[in-house]
């Protein structure tokens, strides 16, 4: 069995490309099934479901959207009528969110084609495959999320310096 690490591969995954190719994939289902969502409203809509009402910024934290795509999913999806943002009484700073009864419906229909584009998607893996991805997936994430893995500016010079002086003794040759 050969245990190299691919890492065009592990950088194509980390940066996105994976996600990006389902996203894609996703919203064509969406839009040949005439569900009126992307794939970035969906993450919204199926996070919120997961609680009766939450915050614009549960979601956020949730999704990992940054504010600034946050409010314009909201706000595309308030327009479309798919969930309504309101204040409370008590915390008026926040914007609370719940899904609307075409949201509900929306939801349950966007559910179905999710969960068919990635039992597609995960075709040829195994349980015990997609689990283990999953938890190495969880503890990449959870590794990024600490900041004592940061490294120190002088460990990065001291890194650069050994990389500039391969680079040019590869270059002489």
């Amino acid at each position: 069995m050969d245990t190299s690490i691919d890492y065009r591969l592990v950088f194509a995954l980390m940066n996105g490309k994976v996600a990006d190719a389902f996203n894609r994939k996703l919203s064509e289902y969406f839009a040949k099934a005439q569900v009126p969502l992307t794939a970035e409203q969906w993450n919204v809509l199926l996070t919120l479901s997961m609680r009766e009402v939450a915050t614009q910024q549960q979601i956020c934290d949730d999704t990992s959207f940054s504010k600034a795509t946050m409010t314009r999913l909201v706000d595309q999806l308030e327009t479309e009528g798919i969930l309504e943002r309101f204040k409370a009484r008590v915390d008026w700073r926040s914007n609370y969110l719940r899904m609307t009864r075409k949201g509900l419906v929306i939801r349950d229909k966007g559910l179905y084609i999710a969960s068919r584009t990635l039992r597609a998607a995960l075709k040829g893996l195994t349980n015990e495959q997609v689990s283990t991805t999953q938890n190495s997936l969880n503890t990449v994430l959870e590794n990024l999320k600490q900041h004592d893995h940061v490294t120190p500016p002088e460990e990065i010079a001291e890194l650069m310096k050994f990389y500039n002086l391969r680079k040019n003794k590869g270059l002489r040759r």
